[in-house]
């Protein structure tokens, strides 16, 4: 098994981290758009198929569902912002519904705090993001991504793992509306790493745990 998990998963995985680095190197060179684009959506669609690979089942078709629609909105949201706003509106519902799936049955204060925090301060967030930038993101892409963030909080998945990735995302993804008005360069330029690298942890976090729980029942 682990010669076959090292050669089905982990390029996908490896693969996947290269060429998020080589977008990051690459960005604000002279290489063509088109490539650029393809070379942005890459890294999560080949954690979409390190996912499904890692371990079969509903949750992690779901996991990628997620991973390729956010690549699509990532990478298109420079040329077709409507599309790629509804391809990040449709990911965020994938994510909430696959972590409700997984909820905790009991919870502590603290995650039900942190839980609401998420839930709603993310859409206002975006919106004092997306204020400041002067352009417009609708409210409920805000939800979605709050949502998704706060129900992999209280989901039984590691929090040090998956909830940390989803609240990277979510820090991804309001430095990303902020960076859509031009303001800052530094914040462009990290607002993709912290999206990245929280679906990193994410994906790898939820199908590591899937795979742990088939292993031991």
């Amino acid at each position: 098994m682990p010669k076959r998990a090292l050669i089905e998963r982990r390029p996908w995985l490896l693969g996947s981290m290269v060429l998020a680095l080589a977008w990051l190197w690459l960005q604000g060179s002279d290489t063509p758009g088109l490539y650029l684009l393809l070379l942005k959506a890459a890294p999560l669609l080949l954690l979409a198929v390190y996912g499904v690979l890692r371990h079969r089942g509903n949750d992690t078709r779901s996991l990628a569902g997620m991973l390729a629609l956010q690549a699509i909105g990532s990478a298109l949201m420079d040329y077709m912002p409507l599309i790629a706003l509804n391809a990040l509106l449709v990911a965020y519902l994938i994510g909430l519904g696959m972590f409700l799936v997984h909820r905790r049955a009991v919870m502590d204060g603290g995650r039900r705090a942190s839980a609401l925090a998420l839930t709603l301060g993310t859409p206002l967030l975006c919106y004092f993001a997306a204020e400041r930038a002067g352009v417009g993101v609708p409210l409920f892409l805000g939800l979605a991504l709050g949502g998704m963030a706060a129900s992999a909080w209280i989901s039984t998945f590691p929090r040090s793992r998956v909830g940390l990735g989803a609240a990277l995302i979510v820090a991804g993804n309001v430095l990303g509306i902020a960076a859509m008005g031009g303001f800052s360069p530094a914040i462009a330029m990290a607002a993709w790493p912290l999206f990245y690298l929280g679906n990193l942890i994410l994906a790898t976090g939820v199908a590591g745990e899937l795979r742990l729980r088939e292993d031991v029942f």
